[in-house]
């Protein structure tokens, strides 16, 4: 299939399944609400446009006099008079450039930054199936991009469509002072120009849709090359990736200058109504000039046509512009796509407030799947088990049998589809969600650090911990003795998510962060797989001094990190098909007699996982 073909197929694929566009009124309105805060601000730009508009149709008007009354007469004193006029608009209309420009770009600078921090708000509130379910392409194109474009459609509001506005409402009022009937008459073209207009804007904003979606794509595609380079290099993959990305970013050029055709045809056709009325206007006037009709002069014909080609130069720039608003309209639909997205469901009315754990945690019945209907995929099936206060829970089981599902339910990541989990014999859909998670903390397999420095990472959880606490947490988890031979120690930067560590210091730091936190419940997923012996064994250690006062689960696949838990949780396709201490297990048949039999025979990292 040639490309022109696959462009349209992949048109009408995207046509069929996506919904009807919001209304360009809708989207107009809700982007200019960010405006609502600097209206104060705006207000004041448009005033010295008005202003600029007034000097520079005055200018204009200086013809008239200069050439009918002041040359003919050789009126000194009213030559004079004109350029006394001449100069003081001369000293106005920079200042009202400058004043106008100033304040509007002030004001759109403050909307963008009121409408990237709406954004992220919003990110941070959606539940994490969304962030699970959308690539990070899509994301950060909305976010950026976006989000920008949603600015854009303020500024071409109030610094390009308003102000412009105001120039040619300026001008065609000083053309109707100078001959209303030649103003009409130049104004016979005004109705195609708006018909132009609107005919290729929904085109535009159609076709800039299907842009945006695609630069999604290539973003996508940059992503991935950047996360998998180690993959892509050791594979020699460059070629493949290269190839891939090249598909997708001409795909986009296509697009892109289907935008471009569009706005493009639309200014050439304004420009040709344009010129035509303009050289209309000239000869016209001409006429009736030589025959002395309608009472026009030379002067003032000289001023009508030079209002009117300071007229239609921000007419011009309309027509530019609006074609671009509609761009951006397209922009702003994907944006407030994410704005209106539903977030985490909110507490229940009434939710209670906890302190901390007393009794147990426990898993009742409890099922859950990803996805909605025929998409669903069950993960965990009827589910129950509790665990008291000060255990140490262990819950082994083959990839995919659901153990990193089962710690992302009791986090409230997501919520069950049938049964409950309760604390303290209270569901936890009717304990404040901020309250419950001050109440437990988690450490994940791939341990996420910001780039910021050592001490921010293991402080995040709890900024205001005291100087013996933060001591107890790094000696803990034993980051000390990585850090102390640092030039610069806890202060050190560790790059962007820790680049400049290792696996196993990063791990290490994430496990100081949530022993600081000092939570109720501590959730250990895979936290000890990128440790070596000797610091697993001291992490071991530490998990033991924690017996009593902690509720602790941990996931993992070596013995060594398991056979000390008070009771080990043996998962089998989403269902517990065992439980019991190391040496109960290993009195009976089943998959966990087998998992450790493997661990003797294999190495000390294989396993069920």
């Amino acid at each position: 299939m040639d490309p022109e073909h696959a462009e349209q197929a992949d048109q009408a694929a995207g046509a069929a399944k996506s919904t009807a566009p919001v209304g360009s009124r809708i989207l107009l309105r809700r982007t200019l609400a960010f405006s609502r805060p600097y209206l104060h601000l705006l207000g004041g730009a448009v005033a010295l446009s008005l202003l600029f508009a007034i000097g520079r149709n005055g200018r204009a008007y200086l013809l008239k006099p200069l050439i009918d009354e002041a040359i003919p007469n050789a009126d000194f004193d009213h030559f004079v008079q004109l350029c006394l006029i001449g100069a003081v608009i001369v000293a106005i209309m920079p200042v009202s450039v400058f004043g106008r420009s100033y304040l509007t770009k002030f004001a759109l600078g403050k909307m963008l930054l009121d409408i990237r921090a709406a954004l992220a708000a919003k990110l941070l509130r959606l539940p994490l199936s969304r962030h699970d379910s959308v690539n990070t392409g899509d994301t950060l194109t909305r976010t950026m991009l976006d989000a920008t474009q949603a600015q854009r459609v303020c500024r071409l509001i109030y610094y390009e469509l308003l102000q412009s506005g105001i120039s040619v409402i300026g001008g065609f009022g000083m053309m109707l002072y100078v001959s209303w009937k030649l103003t009409l008459v130049s104004a016979i073209t005004l109705p195609l120009m708006a018909g132009v207009l609107g005919f290729f804007a929904g085109r535009v904003r159609r076709r800039a849709a299907r842009r945006q979606e695609q630069l999604s794509e290539v973003t996508q595609r940059l992503s991935t090359i950047l996360s998998g380079i180690k993959v892509i290099k050791a594979f020699r993959g460059e070629a493949v990736e290269n190839q891939s990305f090249f598909r997708a970013a001409d795909k986009f050029f296509r697009r892109q200058m289907k935008v471009v055709l569009q706005g493009t045809m639309s200014r050439s056709i304004i420009e040709l109504v344009n010129s035509a009325t303009a050289l209309g206007i000239v000869f016209i006037g001409g006429y009736l000039v030589m025959n002395d009709t309608w009472g026009l002069t030379i002067g003032g014909l000289s001023a009508f046509v030079l209002a009117a080609a300071m007229t239609y130069a921000p007419i011009k720039k309309v027509s530019r512009s609006w074609p671009e608003l509609m761009d951006s309209l397209a922009s702003a639909e994907r944006f407030f796509e994410i704005l209106d997205e539903p977030e985490d469901a909110p507490d229940r009315a009434g939710a209670i407030q906890v302190d901390s754990l007393q009794r147990t945690v426990a898993f009742e019945n409890v099922s859950f799947g990803y996805g909605k209907g025929e998409a669903s995929q069950r993960v965990l099936h009827d589910v129950s088990f509790e665990a008291h206060r000060g255990e140490v829970i262990a819950i082994v089981g083959r990839t995919g049998s659901g153990k990193t599902t089962l710690a992302d339910l009791l986090l409230r990541f997501y919520e069950p589809d049938s049964g409950s989990i309760t604390i303290d014999g209270t569901d936890l859909r009717d304990i404040a969600r901020e309250s419950f998670l001050d109440q437990i903390a988690v450490v994940t397999q791939d341990p996420f650090l910001f780039d910021t420095t050592i001490r921010e990472n293991i402080l995040y959880g709890r900024p205001d911990a005291s100087s013996a606490a933060f001591d107890d947490a790094v000696q803990t988890a034993h980051v000390d003795e990585f850090v102390e031979p640092l030039p610069e120690g806890y202060a050190t930067e560790v790059g962007e998510s820790g680049v400049m560590l290792s696996g196993g210091q990063r791990q290490r730091i994430t496990i100081a962060r949530a022993i600081l936190k000092d939570p109720s419940i501590l959730v250990f997923d895979e936290a000890t797989s990128a440790l070596d012996a000797k610091t697993e064994r001291t992490v071991q250690d530490a998990l033991d001094a924690l017996r009593g006062r902690r509720t602790v689960f941990i996931i993992a696949h070596r013995l060594s990190t398991i056979r000390r838990a008070d009771r080990i949780l043996v998962l089998d396709t989403g269902r517990v098909v065992q439980t019991g201490t190391h040496d109960e297990l290993m009195a009976q048949p089943g998959l966990y007699h087998e998992f450790v039999s493997l661990q003797a025979d294999e190495e000390p990292s294989q396993g069920l996982d």
